[in-house]
């Protein structure tokens, strides 16, 4: 599946024809973002992100919806996001990320884009980059102290972690004024020049991600990639923020 073609998907044709039919004139937007939405969609491994933006998220309105996000939840989907108009306004500073992510990267698949004006501070990008950095390194510490003995279990929490440092690499890029590209392998690429980092091991667990590289040690790409990644969070530490919106 790539960008061009995520409009044709029929589970995505269904999902927005039923919201509509559920909630009508409520249902202000349907947006596509992640992997799909930047052709970097893995099939197995990526998921169809959504934002279902509404009126108003009342509890009839929710209620309204819940049939239609089981629906979509148990083809193996996460449970799209929900949002209204003023709460992506009110937004913009709790989620930089994730915003520039979407900014960057979306397929509006019902009603009109609600991420085209939305701005983002860089000072709050800067906090958010920094904390989700050192929250991710806890929790891939915590993972390793449990299955560091177990060649297949730490070889999926290698490939599990790979695509939320990505998305925070996305996030270092706008903070250093750097292009961002779309596949997130060029994310990793473009963001370990831009931070003297070795890219090789994100390399290793990337195709760990893609099924391939099964003979490969895991804990020896886990201490290269560790290492990177801790490097990689003393780099964002220093970062100065400046003015303006990235």
């Amino acid at each position: 599946m790539n960008s061009a073609s995520v409009k044709d998907n029929p589970i995505l044709q269904a999902l927005v024809r039923d919201l509509a039919a559920a909630v009508g004139p409520r249902l202000k937007s349907v947006v596509l973002y992640g992997s799909a939405a930047r052709g970097d969609f893995v099939r197995k491994t990526s998921d169809l992100n959504l934002i279902v933006v509404v009126e108003a998220l009342d509890p009839a309105t929710l209620e309204a919806l819940a049939p239609l996000l089981r629906r979509f939840m148990r083809r193996g989907h996460p449970v799209p996001r929900l949002f209204s108009p003023a709460l992506i306004a009110a937004s913009a500073d709790t989620f930089p990320i994730e915003f520039l992510e979407i900014r960057s990267s979306r397929v509006v698949l019902q009603g009109e884009d609600p991420f085209s004006g939305v701005a983002i501070r860089r000072d709050c990008l800067r906090l958010q980059c920094e904390r989700e950095l050192k929250e991710k390194m806890m929790r891939l510490r915590e993972g390793y102290v449990l299955c560091h003995d177990r060649a297949r279990a730490l070889r999926r929490l290698l490939a599990s972690s790979y695509p939320a440092f990505a998305a925070l690499f996305r996030g270092g890029l706008h903070l250093m004024g750097r292009e961002v590209p779309a596949p997130s392998g060029d994310v990793v690429a473009v963001f370990c020049e831009a931070a003297g980092l070795d890219r090789v091991p994100f390399e290793e667990v990337a195709s760990l991600r893609r099924g391939e590289n099964a003979t490969a040690d895991p804990k020896t790409i886990f201490a290269r990639y560790y290492g990177q990644l801790t490097r990689a969070a003393h780099h964002v530490d220093r970062l100065e923020t400046g003015g303006g919106t990235p």
